[in-house]
């Protein structure tokens, strides 16, 4: 049975701790489980839970299992934790997983402190998000599997010594200390991603087997190290270190070359990043509606609660239901390839007549039109306005910048940018910038004073991606650059491909990238380094989406195609007629794009890791 010595709240089923409803909170002090028993849904440890040895432990998918921050000893650390000496099976979807993390409001590495095991042969942990302790898994004389596991911001990722344990296809990141710690433990560490810790994987001492092969480890302060009374020499084959110069990986090592009194680190490196690494994941991807236009569909759309709006080449603005069914549309007069931006109750899009139209959301009504001069320039893409507090920004062919009263269309400023204006500004909270195909990026104030303009000598087609450091914008000839807020550059990569109108996304760190080359990048914004490329079947001119750790873009041969953020693995693809040159909106629970076979889609996602996995 369960005894609890101190409970704030108690749930008995039948003399057995079992399933429980999942919307119920289990709050456990200093509890005791000595026979099988099961946690769902939300779990609050405030202090310790025991499992005592020939009791099984399981943890079911989508469960929280959140640690009380107390430090009744004053060490600095958690007091918290999860004391197994018989089984524990932690076993997540991927969709669902289970979670361990500090109670806190403001969460911190060492607020609990660890899952705690000790002679159990019975351990496994599958699609857990474990985060915020000091240890997270600290075993001794345990043999246990850790799989598709995410492990960030814990002191150490894990410390292991006297056990057998495999860890494969984990995200092992911005722990402080180590990622994986162990000593005379018999293991396998396969396929993970090792990142931006301390130490990536830190080998104190042993006399056991270790087979270490087939993972991505960089941006950790040393990627592996010996400990310090370590004097064996150490053989690693087939992991990547973050580049593909074998003597810049070696630098990444703490051996005998920074510590003459320690062993020697002896690497065959792989050259690139290593696929089908990290969380294992997959996905289908199937119809749940599509809504037939009179032209080309290449703009990415806007969708706000229940309403999708769908600009197109045959001059009509439509506005959809969450089934594709039509609510209103507006014949506008002219090709539409912008997309368009949503501002309180109006929707705003442009037009090749060089018309902005700003529309009643929910009929489509008129509230005002503007209109601005023609130029050479006036062909192809053009860009999408945008609305940041009272104004709306909108790029022109000409090369004009013009800031309006949203609510009127009245004029405030101008910018002359250089012709053509091909993608939308973009606001970071400190500086507005807005690219120009005459090859600068200018920096303003929203009151449309410049505060810098960094000319880089190519034509810039694509807005650039808002970083804390800067922003990082890609030129028509395929050079990925990165500036400081003063714009002063930071770094360049040389992609040697023609990059058009997707523009770079940042996320976490990275900066992902379609080109026209048909290459989808994934390049570390601090450095510049690529992490990993994958192609893609045919030219990109579309922007990529991030959602859930995948990404999503479509290309010029109508694949639309799912790839890993993490793993850079392609996940699914979809097939259309014809090009899709839009980003996909998620709307709703489904993922909505355009093509150039005059149809909209909209796609069901859905999770097929727990079937496709073994």
């Amino acid at each position: 049975m369960v005894r609890l010595l101190a409970a704030l709240f108690l749930l008995v089923l039948a003399g057995c701790a079992g399933v429980r409803p999942s919307d119920e909170v289990l709050i456990l002090r200093n509890a005791e489980i000595h026979q099988d028993a099961t946690w769902q849904g939300r779990v609050v440890i405030d202090g310790s839970v025991k499992v005592f040895k020939g009791a099984t432990l399981t943890i079911a998918p989508g469960t929280d299992v959140a640690f009380v921050r107390h430090d009744e000893d004053q060490d600095g650390l958690g007091d918290g934790v999860l004391i197994v000496e018989g089984s524990l099976h932690a076993e997540g979807t991927r969709s669902m997983p289970v979670r361990f993390r500090s109670a806190a409001a403001d969460p911190r590495p060492g607020d609990w402190l660890e899952i705690r095991v000790d002679f159990s042969r019975d351990v496994h942990l599958r699609y857990c998000e474990i985060t915020d302790s000091a240890y997270t898994l600290h075993a001794h004389f345990t043999r246990g599997v850790v799989e598709d596991c995410t492990i960030r911001r814990n002191i150490d990722g894990c410390r292991l010594g006297q056990a057998s344990f495999v860890i494969r296809n984990c995200l092992i990141e911005n722990n402080q200390g180590k990622g994986i710690n162990f000593r005379n433990t018999t293991i396998e560490v396969t396929r993970n991603i090792i990142r931006h810790n301390g130490s990536g994987i830190f080998l104190f001492e042993n006399d056991r087997e270790a087979v270490i092969h087939h993972n991505n480890l960089y941006g950790n302060e040393d990627n592996f190290r010996l400990g310090d009374f370590y004097t064996d020499d150490v053989q690693l084959a087939d992991n990547w270190w973050g580049t593909a110069d074998p003597e810049a990986a070696a630098r990444t090592i703490y051996d005998r070359r920074k510590d003459p009194e320690i062993g020697t680190v002896y690497l065959q490196p792989a050259s690139a990043w290593i696929p089908e690494t990290g969380p294992r994941d997959a996905l289908r991807l199937s119809v749940a509606w599509t809504f037939a236009t009179g032209g080309f569909v290449d703009a990415s759309f806007a969708a706000a609660g229940e309403t999708l709006y769908v600009p197109g080449w045959d001059g009509h603005l439509y506005a959809l239901d969450p089934q594709g069914r039509p609510l209103w549309s507006r014949d506008l007069g002219d090709v539409m390839d912008a997309s368009p931006a949503l501002g309180g109750e109006a929707v705003y899009i442009q037009t090749w007549g060089r018309e902005v139209f700003a529309l009643e959301r929910r009929s489509g009504k008129t509230r005002w039109q503007f209109t601005y001069s023609p130029s050479r320039a006036d062909d192809h893409r053009q860009g999408g306005a945008l609305v940041v507090a009272e104004l709306l920004l909108l790029p022109a062919w000409n090369g004009t910048l013009f800031a309006l009263e949203s609510g009127s269309g009245i004029g405030r400023w101008q910018h002359q940018a250089g012709q053509p204006l091909r993608s939308a500004p973009v606001w970071d909270g400190r500086a507005l910038y807005q690219a120009s195909g005459a090859g600068s990026l200018s920096a303003l104030r929203l009151d449309g004073a410049r505060l810098w303009e960094a000319r880089l000598g190519s034509p810039l087609l694509a807005a650039p991606a808002a970083t804390p450091e800067g922003p990082v914008v890609v030129t028509r000839d395929g050079t990925l650059i990165a500036l400081d807020v003063s714009g002063e550059e930071r770094w360049r990569t040389e992609l040697a491909e023609p990059c058009f109108y997707g523009a770079p996304v940042f996320d976490r760190g990275s900066i992902y990238l379609g080109t026209a080359g048909g290459s989808l990048w994934k390049i570390d914004a601090a450095t510049g380094i690529v992490i990993w490329r994958q192609q893609a079947p045919g030219p990109t001119y579309a922007t990529p989406l991030l959602v859930s750790g995948r990404l999503f873009i479509g290309d010029n041969d109508g694949t639309l195609f799912a790839v890993g953020v993490e793993s850079g693995d392609v996940l699914t693809t979809f097939e259309v007629p014809r090009e899709i040159q839009g980003t996909p909106v998620l709307f709703g629970d489904r993922l909505v794009f355009g093509s150039r076979d005059h149809h909209v889609y909209a796609l069901q996602i859905g999770d097929s890791s727990a079937q496709a996995l073994p």
